[in-house]
């Protein structure tokens, strides 16, 4: 039997699924070690040995390939962790980096200070050299200049130097020649240039992200390095491969070198999850939601395909440009921590408690009442159940957390108490459903909600009420959904190219020549990943806009065959272009202008198919569910009017046909599905469960 395993490692749990070669699943779940998140993957690895039935050796001799979504790159920005970068700019451009946008991005508080760089002024070094817009270079680059500025970085003790000269897109002989300087000169520090991140115009866009690289690469190349000979070092002979932001998967050569590629790839994969599992039920307009420990995050998939980006902020401060998952994130998780504020106000979040100490009810010695701790007191979570029973929580230490710090203060009984603080946070996360959807034109009645995470299928029924939507869909593997939707993704690589023209004035001969360009560095990469020309495909898309605007947006311009390495654009295909731009402005905007329209960059994405067996689907059984009912319990539902005696069923052992009624609650290893008056739940053949809500 071969395997494919995928690993998610989350602030709270680490995630991990196994898929065999006949489509059958295995998934696991432990409390991640936040010190050495590779403890954490190699204890669960032995686990789901244990749950195969085998030992580690017998385990990794059988798995062709074990795909790892890390959350390492992100932490490392937020929590100012990274190595002590140093910059080599075009001389008299030191300061883009602080000046950003040149504006305040919070205008009306002044009182917010605005962000530091990740790499100081004093670590900016200027050097002489100077490429026009056209890519000629106007001013050779001053060697002495790069040896000099080598020198000084050294002397102020840097981990890792970014390069980034004005107009290197355009023409990147200087940048070149400066990452060999560097690198010869400091051959164990990390050097990244922006012509290798992100050759694009806008140069803060383009800086920043070439910094960020540099700030998160060391640590990421450590730890990627350690995980793979803790891997190789138990006999591990597949292939491991590391998730990123765009939701496909890279070898850890690459994510070492575009280490920024990783950062917010935590939920990426998790829509991806999403729309596979969906799609067995002909599903294609989903919104998916995942909530974790310490976050939720939620994406808008249409047509089978998730939303995308082309930029980000971390922390709503650190810019990237990269093509990423649009996946919206707000700090509501199972860890979030209620508290008052001075006017004894409620507020839930974005304080997390995390794995260490967790919430209360973990007796790990944490006093600050959470969402976890006010769904174990509304009855929603079984004290002996949690993780199917691996993991014992303490309702007394809920109880007495919530009464201390949020009902005693508010003069009212832990139980109205505990459900303020799930009213709260409830309402955060339709808030961020509403981002991805009614803010966007789009009617979230005329969506199926998808739910992940350990607690989404806690929350999941209340937040489609709130927004009217009927159908609901959790999956056996709802819980790590990010770690099955590594197991799917394919290997991909992307490129962009800046032509910055006008439409009617673009050259196709030069534009060809850029596709192809991307198309020779993709299939190099390919190549030495080992992917076969048949499993290779590539995507291309162009970023447009209106004569004038500053803002575009990135339209896909199809291959006839995915495959083709040779196919060029004409200007039927342009045509064909200029009209979807307006019809995909329309739809955003509302309208449609009759400017002329602009090219402002082209792109290309080189993926390679990774083989994946599907899903088995199994035979019906029975609609009787009263085989699987444990028993009953005092649960607490809003429609009820407070706590009524509610049935309690295995998930683990309901079979295909099971239909339940609410109000009920459905426990699995990994999670618990509450279902509320109204409402009723069926096992679909795939092992998911199909949720729907009556008026």
């Amino acid at each position: 039997m071969k395997y494919v395993i995928g690993v998610d490692v989350g602030g709270t749990f680490t995630d991990l699924v196994c898929l065999d070669e006949e489509g059958n699943l295995n998934l696991t779940k432990i409390p991640s070690t936040p010190d050495d998140p590779s403890r954490a993957i190699m204890q669960g690895l032995s686990k789901l040995a244990g749950i195969l039935g085998k030992d580690m050796k017998e385990l990794f001799d059988e798995t062709r390939r074990i795909t790892h979504g890390t959350t390492v790159s992100t932490n490392t920005v937020l929590t100012w962790t990274g190595a002590k970068v140093g910059l080599l700019c075009t001389k008299g451009f030191r300061d883009i980096l602080g000046i950003r946008f040149g504006i305040r991005e919070n205008p009306y508080n002044l009182a917010i200070p605005q962000p530091e760089a990740l790499c100081p002024r004093y670590l900016r070094v200027p050097v002489e050299e100077r490429t026009n817009a056209a890519g000629e270079i106007v001013t050779p680059l001053n060697e002495d200049d790069v040896l000099k500025a080598c020198e000084y970085l050294t002397e102020q003790g840097v981990e890792a130097v970014a390069i980034c000269f004005l107009w290197s897109f355009k023409n990147p002989t200087n940048e070149k020649r400066a990452l060999e300087l560097c690198r010869e000169a400091l051959p164990d520090t990390y050097v990244c240039a922006s012509y290798q991140i992100q050759p694009e115009i806008r140069e803060y866009w383009r800086m920043s992200t070439t910094v960020i690289n540099a700030y998160v690469g060391p640590k990421l190349s450590a730890y990627l390095k350690h995980l793979d000979e803790s891997l190789r070092k138990e006999g591990f002979k597949g292939h491991l491969l590391i998730t990123q932001s765009n939701a496909g998967v890279i070898y850890p050569e690459v994510a070492m070198e575009q280490a920024v590629r990783t950062v917010l790839s935590g939920p990426a994969c998790a829509p991806a999850a999403a729309a596979y599992v969906g799609k067995a039920l002909d599903f294609r307009n989903i919104i998916t939601v995942d909530m974790g420990g310490t976050s939720f995050d939620v994406c808008l998939i249409k047509d089978g395909s998730p939303m995308t980006a082309l930029q980000s902020a971390v922390g709503g401060v650190y810019h990237m440009k990269l093509p990423l998952v649009d996946v919206r994130t707000i700090g509501a998780g199972g860890g979030s921590i209620g508290w008052l504020d001075k006017m004894k106000v409620l507020h839930m979040g974005p304080q997390s408690a995390g794995a260490d100490p967790g919430p209360a009810c973990y007796g790990k010695g944490g006093k600050e009442p959470t969402c976890t701790d006010a769904d174990l007191v509304l009855g929603y979570l079984n004290p002996d159940y949690y993780l199917g029973g691996e993991m014992k929580i303490y309702p007394e230490l809920a109880h007495q957390a919530i009464k201390e710090k949020i009902a005693d203060p508010l003069g009212v009984d832990v139980a109205q108490a505990a459900w303020a603080m799930r009213k709260v946070i409830d309402h955060h996360m339709v808030d961020g459903i509403s981002i991805v959807s009614v803010q966007r034109g789009e009617d979230p009645r005329r969506y199926t909600l998808v739910v992940a995470g350990g607690a989404g299928a806690v929350h999941a029924a209340s937040l489609a009420r709130a927004l009217n939507i009927k159908r609901l869909l959790i999956s056996k593997t709802s819980s790590v959904f990010c770690a099955l939707g590594g197991v799917i993704a394919d290997v991909r690589h992307d490129f962009v190219r800046s032509i910055a023209s006008r439409m009617s004035a673009v050259d196709l001969d030069d534009l060809n020549a850029l596709f192809n360009e991307m198309r020779a560095i993709g299939e190099g990469y390919l190549k030495m990943e080992g992917v076969s020309k048949s499993e290779r495909y590539y995507l291309r898309s162009v970023d447009m806009r209106y004569k004038g605007q500053y803002h575009e947006l990135e339209v896909p311009l199809p291959l006839k065959d995915s495959n083709s390495t040779s196919e060029k654009v004409d200007r039927d295909m342009l045509e064909r272009l200029v009209e979807d731009f307006h019809q995909m402005h329309e739809t955003l905007y509302s309208y449609r202008d009759t400017t002329e329209t602009e090219i402002l960059n082209v792109r290309l994405a080189a993926c390679g198919k990774v083989r994946t067996p599907e899903i088995k689907a199994e035979d019906f059984v029975s609609k009787d569910a009263s085989a699987h009912k444990k028993g009953e319990r005092q649960v607490y539902f809003e429609e009820a009017g407070g706590f009524v005696t509610t049935g309690i069923y295995d998930g683990d052992r309901m079979e295909v046909g099971n239909l339940v009624e609410g109000p009920a609650v459905v426990e699995l290893s990994t999670t618990t599905i509450v279902v509320p008056p109204r409402g009723k739940i069926e096992v679909t053949p795939y092992g998911s469960i199909l949720m729907e809500l009556s008026e």
